[in-house]
């Protein structure tokens, strides 16, 4: 993994010294949840507030196009959750952070729309806490990494600019994670998860599809 990692930055580095391609591009996020259960006052029932979740996440990510059909790149990854009720002294907080580096092969065009195929080898590390009257505890940390392979569709709005959409909804994927217990370090969980997705009934379903942009220098 540590050697995938440093052969992306050294094509990376070698781009901003030659006549490669550079580009940039990435999201940012952020959502609240939350609601109340109404109930009956005539049966001396008290309106029950349920859980509130802040979450902001934020993805930037650097790209070369090493010729016109391929390039590589890495993306970083940090977002941020906090679930509780009105009380700030009972909430749980969890942080996730990682980088995937990747490569894409634009196989077909089409006038100003492109089709893709992007593999990407994400790591992302899982760390949080949780808060019970003021005191803090640590929850168990959780390393994984894997291989995903998913289709893109591209449309360049001008030279520089272009909007692209990561079908998650159609993808092969392998991952490997490893949970620590906080509590006794060699005390672990590891699982194997491998597989494919494919659903024809999800293809507007906005939350199996990832949408940005990308800017080329």
């Amino acid at each position: 993994m540590k050697k995938v990692l440093v052969s992306v930055v050294a094509v990376l580095a070698f781009a901003l010294t030659s006549n490669a391609q550079l580009w940039i591009g990435g999201s940012i996020g952020a959502s609240h949840t939350g609601g109340v259960e109404k109930n009956d006052p005539l049966n001396g029932g008290d309106d029950t507030k349920y859980a509130k979740t802040n979450r902001v996440s934020i993805s930037p990510k650097i790209g070369v196009d090493l010729s016109d059909k391929l390039a590589v790149g890495l993306a970083v990854n940090y977002s941020t959750s906090t679930t509780g009720k009105m009380d700030k002294d009972n909430k749980t907080k969890t942080n996730v952070a990682g980088v995937t580096p990747f490569l894409r092969y634009t196989f077909a065009e089409f006038g100003k729309f492109g089709i893709l195929a992007e593999v990407g080898v994400p790591v992302s590390y899982e760390f949080g806490k949780i808060v019970a009257g003021g005191n803090d505890t640590k929850t168990n940390r959780t390393l994984s990494y894997g291989l995903d392979v998913a289709p893109w569709l591209t449309y360049g709005v001008s030279d520089n600019f272009s909007l692209e959409c990561g079908l998650n909804f159609m993808a092969l994927y392998a991952t490997h994670s490893v949970e620590t217990d906080q509590n006794d370090k060699d005390h672990k969980w590891k699982n194997n998860t491998m597989g494919i997705r494919a659903n024809s009934a999800n293809l507007v379903n906005v939350g199996g599809l990832t949408i940005g942009f990308i800017y080329k220098f």
